[in-house]
């Protein structure tokens, strides 16, 4: 799963709005990632910071990836936001 996480993440990245995760951890199907939020991410000052959510973070980070990884349960961010 660790390496399935890897390869689709970048995919991911470009619809965060500017936010930032890193895998932190994957364990019995919970996906713990570091979260950077849109305003704390520099090389994303073209993007509109206010309609990014930590919520939407989370909803993409779970649709996409349980579409090829059945046994994704949940993800989890830490971090601010």
């Amino acid at each position: 799963m660790n390496e399935k996480i890897r390869n689709i993440l970048p995919m991911i990245k470009p619809s965060l709005g500017g936010a930032d995760v890193l895998l932190k951890d994957i364990d019995e199907g919970v996906v713990t990632f570091t979260y950077y939020p849109p305003l704390s991410n520099p090389s994303a000052c073209h993007v509109d910071r206010t309609r990014i959510t930590k919520e939407i973070v989370i909803e993409l980070l779970e649709y996409h990836p349980k579409k090829v990884i059945p046994g994704l349960k949940k993800v989890v961010l830490l971090g601010e936001g």
